[in-house]
């Protein structure tokens, strides 16, 4: 009767060290997982439950850093000490200037106008100012409309004031029909309207007018 015999053969050193450390590896992965996955869960916890109020400070922090913008004006064009140049029919020069001048892009013959004041010029080298609080300016056509506390100012000395007042500046005239008064070296003035024609050199007063003269002697030198 035979007899077989089997041999088994020892582990190589290496291999057995590999399964070793491989085994520590996953020890030490299974605790340290044990110790975040707690850690995790409560910091979501807390960025839940802080996440409200760190959503306000960023709003509020983006409010801050940008500037409030009103879009309701953003279509139109704006600018800022607006000065219109031209001449009139005559080759006499004249100015329309304003605080602020705003213009609609689809409307380029109309201007709107904050604290505008027209200055023209005569023949003879006189100047007439004409200001208001608000007004309407039509570049191309050169006509003036003026709103609010008008007043005319002649250099001869003259001073008128009214609500309105429509000006074409190419004409060199004026005219309203809201109550207007006035005074100057040739005493004071009140009438329901008036037309101004050839840049003031006659002055006409529609309505009822009241005209109070100062005699010369009783003028001031």
């Amino acid at each position: 009767m035979s007899t077989r015999r089997y041999s088994v053969a020892a582990p190589h050193p290496g291999a057995a060290q590999s399964l070793v450390s491989a085994g520590r590896r996953h020890s030490r992965f299974v605790a340290l997982t044990k110790r975040l996955l707690p850690a995790l869960a409560v910091g979501l916890l807390l960025l839940v439950v802080a996440w409200p109020r760190v959503e306000s400070m960023r709003q509020a922090l983006r409010l801050s850093i940008i500037p409030h913008l009103d879009l309701s004006g953003a279509s139109d064009l704006q600018m800022v000490q607006a000065r219109y140049t031209g001449v009139d029919r005559e080759n006499r020069p004249f100015v329309v200037t304003a605080a602020v001048a705003r213009q609609k892009p689809n409307l380029d013959d109309l201007v709107t106008l904050e604290h505008p004041k027209g200055d023209l010029t005569t023949t003879g080298g006189s100047r007439i100012e004409l200001s208001a609080d608000t007004g309407f300016y039509q570049p191309q056509s050169q006509l003036l409309d003026l709103f609010g506390n008008v007043a005319l100012h002649q250099d001869k000395g003259n001073e008128f004031h009214s609500a309105s007042a429509h000006v074409d500046m190419a004409a060199g005239t004026a005219e309203g029909d809201d109550p207007i008064t006035g005074q100057g070296p040739f005493g004071s003035i009140v009438a329901q309207g008036f037309r101004f024609l050839d840049r003031g050199a006659t002055d006409i007063f529609t309505g009822h007018a009241t005209l109070e003269i100062v005699r010369r002697e009783q003028r001031a030198p």
